[in-house]
């Protein structure tokens, strides 16, 4: 049996081949080639599982998925925007990289108008228009940016706040040994 996430039944009927390999099964999915008669096929195609949110055909020979990665973006955007709000919420991210998780919503925004045009007017995906793909890619670059300096910002302010009161620990040291 071909190990499955969803760990689906093997073939009801017996197939010429075995099961252990799945490189050396017929191309019609598991268990759906030669071996099978027609109603078993259109049984088994008719079947889906249903494995969390998304159902999942297992017997389909591959996954669409431009559809799959299409709804995993979109359903990112919610838990990206509780962080964002909690990072708000918190007041302890410095203000650069606070604005730099931010620029990231200009990034997405971005990205899928140039993701629509470049398969509107090229027929392909935006990975394959190099203007438009170097376009969107440098937005992300200036986030990342943005992120980066404003956390370096913060690790030099912290670093001279603890030189400065080391220092006045010591120079009241020295008065009061006087």
């Amino acid at each position: 049996m071909v190990p499955t996430a969803c760990r689906a039944p093997p073939c009801p009927c017996p197939c010429p081949w075995p099961p252990s390999l799945p490189e050396a099964r017929p191309s019609g999915g598991y268990g759906l080639g030669r071996g099978c008669n027609r109603r078993v096929k259109r049984r088994a195609a008719a079947r889906v599982v249903r494995c969390g949110l998304l159902p999942v055909d297992p017997w389909a020979p591959a996954m669409d998925s431009q559809s799959v990665a299409s709804q995993l973006f979109a359903v990112s955007l919610f838990p990206y925007l509780g962080f964002l709000y909690f990072m708000t919420r918190s007041k302890t991210a410095p203000g650069l990289t606070l604005f730099g998780f931010y620029f990231l919503l200009a990034f997405v925004g971005a990205t899928i108008p140039a993701g629509i045009y470049a398969k509107v007017h090229y027929g392909t995906s935006l990975s394959n228009v190099d203007w438009l793909h170097g376009g969107a890619e440098s937005l992300l670059t200036l986030t990342n940016l943005f992120i980066v300096l404003g956390l370096r910002g913060a690790l030099r302010k912290l670093e001279d706040t603890k030189e400065s009161s080391s220092e006045g620990s010591q120079d009241s040291k020295e008065k009061g040994s006087i």
